[in-house]
């Protein structure tokens, strides 16, 4: 398989290839720009590759694979976007004990998931991961001592050594 071919196996019949200039690459990126998942592109859509032959495109075309990763980045953006916008929705009128409660757990599972898959797609603008920087500054104890000894060597002030006197 060259780097611009996706083929998809179909059982009795001819494989079908998916070269790089198939116009279902580019629908596959701007749908998911749009906040839709790989799988649910590939279903809602006829004559699209399977998963699989998304992935080997991915891991073997690096025209493609830049596409892709775009599209990733741009469906974090529009996840959080759709954060804003659950968070924003009003609740319907007429929805009173258990129905608010269902509606508002809803939305709070819908706003949930939403932080989740961000936080993954994108984690150094999403995540809730602190980058903590550690620099290692090992000491010698050797070099410290070998220091130490030469300062001592070259010390020319005059120090006398005191007796303790008996109180």
């Amino acid at each position: 398989m060259t780097d611009n071919l996706a083929v998809q196996k179909h059982p009795g019949g001819r494989p079908v290839v998916f070269g790089i200039d198939n116009p279902c690459w580019k629908t596959i990126c701007e749908q998911m720009s749009l906040g839709k998942s790989l799988s649910s592109v590939l279903r809602s859509n006829e004559g699209m590759p399977s998963y699989h032959a998304v992935m080997l495109m991915v891991k073997n075309n690096p025209e493609f694979r830049g596409m892709y990763e775009k599209a990733i980045e741009n469906r974090a953006d529009r996840l959080a976007e759709e954060i804003l916008e659950l968070a924003d929705e009003q609740m319907p009128d007429g929805l009173e004990g258990p129905l608010a409660s269902a509606w508002v757990q809803q939305k709070r599972m819908q706003v949930d998931a939403r932080k989740w898959v961000a936080s993954k797609l994108k984690p150094k603008v999403y995540g809730d991961r602190i980058d903590v920087a550690v620099t290692d500054n090992r000491i010698s104890v050797m070099d410290a001592l070998k220091e130490a000894k030469q300062r001592v060597l070259k010390d020319d002030s005059s120090v006398v050594d005191v007796e303790a006197k008996e109180a």
